[in-house]
């Protein structure tokens, strides 16, 4: 593969999910893409800090805490004490917060097993297999990506 097939086909595969449309919600759904993750993560373990969330989710603090306002708004998310530490908040699901996640996981699975349904079982396999060497990939062109912007800044 060269770098323009990478390219035309990591495209495609953005416009497939609908994540070129930054003013729009994901294909299927009626909330942003960072609003399911953060869903998903506090749905999944404790009540966490917003930093925490930020560092899960691998954003600013400044997004998570607009995002955060707005799943407030929403009644999905509470900010409560924490009871070890009161000047500090965590961020819990509400009732209401736990529904709709629960939902979003529920239409996630039936979209995954419909996906998975339209690939042969070594089509399967080597997603599984490519998926995550580009993860990888991304991750560490990333890493590298956030050192080489320190020794420019450092060179200034």
């Amino acid at each position: 593969m060269d770098t323009k097939q990478l390219q035309d086909l990591f495209g495609e595969f953005l416009q497939a999910l609908g994540l070129h449309r930054p003013d729009q919600v994901p294909t299927g759904f009626s909330i942003s893409l960072s609003e399911m993750f953060a869903l998903m993560a506090l749905a999944a373990g404790a009540p966490m800090s917003q930093q925490a969330l930020a560092e899960q989710l691998h954003l600013e603090k400044s997004t998570v805490s607009r995002l955060i306002t707005h799943l407030s708004q929403r009644g999905w998310v509470k900010r409560v004490r924490d009871p070890r530490d009161t000047r500090m908040f965590r961020l819990q699901l509400s009732e209401e917060g736990h529904v709709q996640a629960s939902c979003l996981a529920k239409r996630l699975t039936l979209r995954h097993e419909r996906l998975l349904a339209e690939l042969k079982p070594d089509e399967q396999e080597a997603l599984a297999y490519g998926l995550s060497a580009l993860i990888r990939a991304l991750h560490t062109d990333l890493e590298e990506g956030a050192a080489r912007d320190v020794e420019k800044s450092s060179t200034i």
